[in-house]
């Protein structure tokens, strides 16, 4: 199992809490969900999963269809319900039964409707959108994935050709990326809470 499968993996099963949880307020966003989550069983399988590229930039249009177009709310929770077919196929891909699968898929989306119709305090509106925010987010790092560790395998590649060392201390970017992206977040939550 590569990187990339990890991080859509992860794509796939916060995608469907947060679309779950978002559909939730409204049956025909539901139904909508439902019909998503039948056509991803349908269509995806181990032998058919999506680029994590594609999967990352719909992931990413259907949160930005959620947050700026409230009239294409359904097509954002139909793409919800595709993310949890499509987390039962990477579910099989690990070994589990092909009948299981779809049940523990079935189950996170009923588990998040759930608890979101019953307790208003679980997920608030606010707490939805930045949800949505933050998956949109996450989605686009999945689609950028696999180009940077292409990037990254050619740069060892062309090291090792001309008999460099490659040292294993991480670059300068990636510590100035996580101080950045963390700064950005702790500004953002005291600057939410005044």
């Amino acid at each position: 199992m590569t990187l990339t499968y990890h991080a859509l993996w992860m794509l796939c099963a916060l995608g469907t809490v947060v679309f779950a949880t978002a559909a939730a307020p409204h049956l025909r966003s539901v139904a909508a969900l439902a019909a998503g989550l039948i056509a991803g069983l349908v269509w995806w399988s181990p032998a058919r999963v999506p680029d994590a590229a594609v999967a990352g930039l719909l992931t990413l249009l259907a949160a930005t269809l959620y947050l700026f177009r409230p009239r294409l709310r359904l097509v954002a929770a139909a793409f919800g319900g595709a993310l949890a077919g499509m987390l039962a196929a990477l579910v099989e891909m690990y070994g589990i039964s092909p009948t299981v699968s779809p049940l523990a898929a079935i189950a996170l989306v009923a588990v998040s409707i759930w608890l979101a119709r019953r307790r208003p305090s679980f997920a608030p509106e606010l707490l939805r959108d930045e949800a949505m925010l933050m998956i949109g987010l996450v989605g686009m790092g999945v689609a950028i994935l696999p180009g940077v560790l292409d990037g990254w395998q050619a740069a060892t590649n062309l090291a090792a050709a001309t008999d460099r060392v490659a040292t294993s201390s991480l670059p300068m970017w990636t510590l100035l990326l996580l101080v950045t992206t963390s700064s950005c977040g702790a500004f953002y939550s005291l600057w939410s809470r005044r």
